[in-house]
């Protein structure tokens, strides 16, 4: 398996100034124009599958632990990934290139002080060299028109988060367990199907749910443009990831969850949604 490249020290993440609720309405708008077709794996691929994007995911979730890294450098890494992969064939030999390449490109654009070239290519064990994540990097920018930014899933969750009284500087068991739910979805390409403020609604109202609270209120109605039968195809869909992580081969992202700094909310049980407690 690749090696993990040792972490520099870093200083504290930089802080954003958060977009006031009333600015969501024209993010909302572009979500659908700026995201990965639902059909591009069986439309345009022929050597790769949801299986080994799954895979890359999974191990990206864990570089992206390694080095530190911002939320949303997560959430534009998988993007990149998705919107390349709609418009560029790729072997399946090369699908952990435009993996660590997307991240090389997402850290540049989110991270003050992002890993270096070098750094992606000691992560991959050395299968890829400098010269190649660079000449990839250049058929990314180039293929996606350097048209980088998107309205992704956590944008909307800490929107939400807020909106439900759940957002603190310390973080709350419900913010907590509503970011594990989406990070969950990450890896999932039928989730693709779903805009990312979906997403973010539904893992929110599990979260609550599943803690015990009222999972719905009229200003998360409001604030989110979604009414409670609208959200249960996915909230269902989400629920059924989280009942299934355990025994799940993959579990980067829930070995992240487990641990203490992280409230150890992959450790809650789940929650069927007739009220009752699965335990895994």
């Amino acid at each position: 398996p690749p090696r993990a490249a040792p972490s520099p020290r870093r200083p504290p993440p930089r802080t954003r100034a958060a977009q006031p609720l009333t600015a969501l309405p024209a993010t909302v708008g572009a979500q659908g124009l700026k995201s990965a077709s639902a059909s591009y794996m069986s439309a345009k691929q022929t050597d790769i599958n949801a299986k080994m994007r799954a895979i890359l995911i999974d191990w990206l979730v864990e570089v992206h632990h390694k080095f530190k890294l911002r939320p949303e450098t997560m959430y534009l890494t998988v993007h990149l990934i998705d919107r390349y992969l709609e418009k560029e064939a790729v072997q399946r030999n090369k699908l952990q290139l435009v993996g660590i390449t997307a991240m090389f490109v997402a850290s540049k654009y989110e991270e003050i002080y992002a890993p270096e070239c070098r750094d992606f290519v000691y992560i991959s064990d050395k299968a890829y060299t400098r010269e190649q994540i660079l000449a990839t990097e250049g058929s990314m920018l180039a293929k996606l028109n350097f048209q980088l930014t998107a309205p992704n899933a956590y944008v909307f969750l800490k929107r939400f988060c807020k909106v439900a009284g759940v957002l603190s500087a310390q973080r709350t068991h419900a913010d907590l367990l509503a970011s594990y739910l989406v990070e969950l979805t990450l890896q999932e390409y039928d989730m693709l199907k779903y805009l990312p403020s979906t997403i973010a609604a539904s893992a929110v109202f599990l979260a609550l749910k599943t803690l015990g609270k009222e999972p719905w209120t009229s200003d998360l109605a409001q604030h989110a443009g979604y009414s409670e039968a609208a959200l249960m195809p996915c909230v269902r869909e989400i629920n059924r990831l989280h009942k299934a992580a355990g025994g799940a081969k993959l579990q980067a992202v829930r070995k992240k969850y487990s641990q203490e700094k992280h409230g150890c909310i992959a450790t809650f049980n789940p929650i069927n949604l007739d009220g009752a407690l699965v335990v895994n």
